[in-house]
């Protein structure tokens, strides 16, 4: 998840749809973490390691890595942030050219460029075992780093983004609408009831519900389990879950719902100030930015519910991230060591958290008092009573490795549809010819 894009314009153009689209025992924890059981054979753990990721996730390791080089004497860990629209073309290109660095952070949606593919080293063979560790990672973070056909673990999962309805208190109480979160849920159950008794927040060209239509989209189609792709590598884009996503974000639209603003541009910024985008429907990252970046100033301000359900089901995702090793590392050892501190270590995840609101894949420390507290930005709201449950029931998806082409098809049709240049089901077929015209 990348959290800090910056940068654009007002208004609806195609890259505002890009942008928007994609218990064990504590002793048990310690030993398997960091303890004897550290699976890096004969080697010692020490010398320099190198980790490339992108902002702000550079600004987290400032805070989490002496706490591991301290842990570790002798060890130094050099950091490498590159910005996000250059970040993974760098990392594809030294996997082809065999340099680079040691670790690399994999961002959720480029996990099938890696997966299937040489570049990391296989954590599932000796030394690393790390398929022992599979039951105390969430099962939908762990089905992205697991190929079991190629019995292939490639990375390790960092964080994960159980998503919901992150709503404005003050606006709500001032249109009448209630502010507890269960009282919200309950009056944005269904897609329906959202559209309708959300149309109660907007002022017209003032103030909207949502911020763009893909928030829509994306929720209702990841809801429902359907991801871009079937198992066999057909194309879902002209699927009736993902037809009955566009529709309800073209009826969104229509109706004024929608706001104007470019996702990440310093507009979309300002509204999350400023309270003229009432709801967001993201994930639990989202607050981490708000806190830091966007509307520091805005605590108390903030509540989370769950999203509106589709056949029933409220829970998706929304973001996450994973760090692996590459094969042309000189110092895997420590790079094993490394991966598994910021995967697992209560220090590290703790500090991820508390710094940027990131939701740990590990599951051994979702109980720990640190990630279940009153929130003074929520109005002293414990939002992980909602992340849980979510996290509990997100559905795994089928990555393919067309899944960025296939993101950026659907933006574009997505836009067509919002623009009235195309029906649903006519921009939906094209974006699917157009997808089949890669991978044909």
């Amino acid at each position: 998840m990348q959290e800090a894009r910056r940068g654009g314009t007002p208004g609806l153009t195609r890259r505002r749809f890009l942008s928007a689209s994609a218990g064990i025992g504590a002793g048990a924890f310690i030993l398997g973490a960091c303890g004897s059981d550290s699976g890096s054979g004969d080697e010692e753990v020490g010398g320099q390691i190198t980790v490339w990721t992108w902002p702000d996730n550079d600004k987290t390791f400032e805070k989490t890595v002496p706490i591991f080089e301290k842990a570790h004497p002798g060890v130094t860990v050099k950091v490498q942030a590159f910005a996000n629209d250059q970040y993974d073309n760098k990392l594809l290109a030294t996997l082809v050219s065999g340099s680079g660095p040691d670790v690399a952070m994999v961002e959720i949606t480029n996990v099938a460029k890696y997966k299937g593919k040489p570049g990391f080293v296989n954590l599932a063979e000796e030394p690393y075992n790390a398929k022992r560790y599979a039951e105390n990672y969430a099962d939908f973070a762990w089905s992205y780093v697991y190929d079991e056909e190629q019995d292939r673990v490639f990375a390790l999962p960092k964080n994960t983004g159980p998503a919901g309805l992150f709503y404005r208190r003050d606006v709500f109480e001032e249109v009448g609408l209630p502010t507890e979160p269960d009282e919200v849920h309950e009056i944005f159950k269904t897609w329906d009831d959202y559209l309708a008794n959300g149309k109660k927040a907007v002022i017209k060209d003032v103030r909207w519900l949502v911020d763009t239509p893909m928030a829509i989209v994306n929720a209702i189609r990841a809801q429902a389990g359907v991801s871009l792709f079937d198992e066999s590598g057909e194309s879902q884009l002209t699927s009736p879950v993902i037809t009955e996503a566009v529709e309800y974000a073209k009826r969104a639209y229509d109706a004024g719902l929608v706001s104007p603003f470019e996702a990440w541009s310093q507009e979309w910024g300002a509204a999350i100030k400023n309270g003229t985008v009432a709801t967001f429907l993201t994930g639990n990252w989202f607050g981490g930015s708000a806190k830091s970046i966007y509307a520091p100033e805005t605590a108390g301000k903030w509540g989370v519910a769950f999203a509106p359900e589709y056949n029933g089901n409220a829970a998706f995702n929304a973001g996450g991230d994973f760090i692996g090793i590459l094969q042309t590392s000189k110092n895997k050892a420590t790079a094993w060591e490394f991966i598994k501190f910021v995967t697992q270590s209560s220090d590290s995840l703790r500090t991820m958290y508390r710094e940027n609101d990131l939701y740990p894949a590990w599951e051994p420390v979702l109980d720990e008092p640190w990630m279940n507290q009153p929130d003074d930005y929520y109005a002293g709201q414990n939002v992980n009573e909602v992340f849980a449950e979510v996290s509990a029931n997100m559905k795994p998806p089928v990555t393919n490795p067309e899944d960025g082409a296939a993101a950026e098809a659907l933006g574009d049709a997505v836009l067509d549809v919002m623009q009235g240049k195309a029906s649903v089901t006519d921009a939906l077929a094209a974006a699917r010819r157009r997808v089949e015209g890669r991978t044909g």
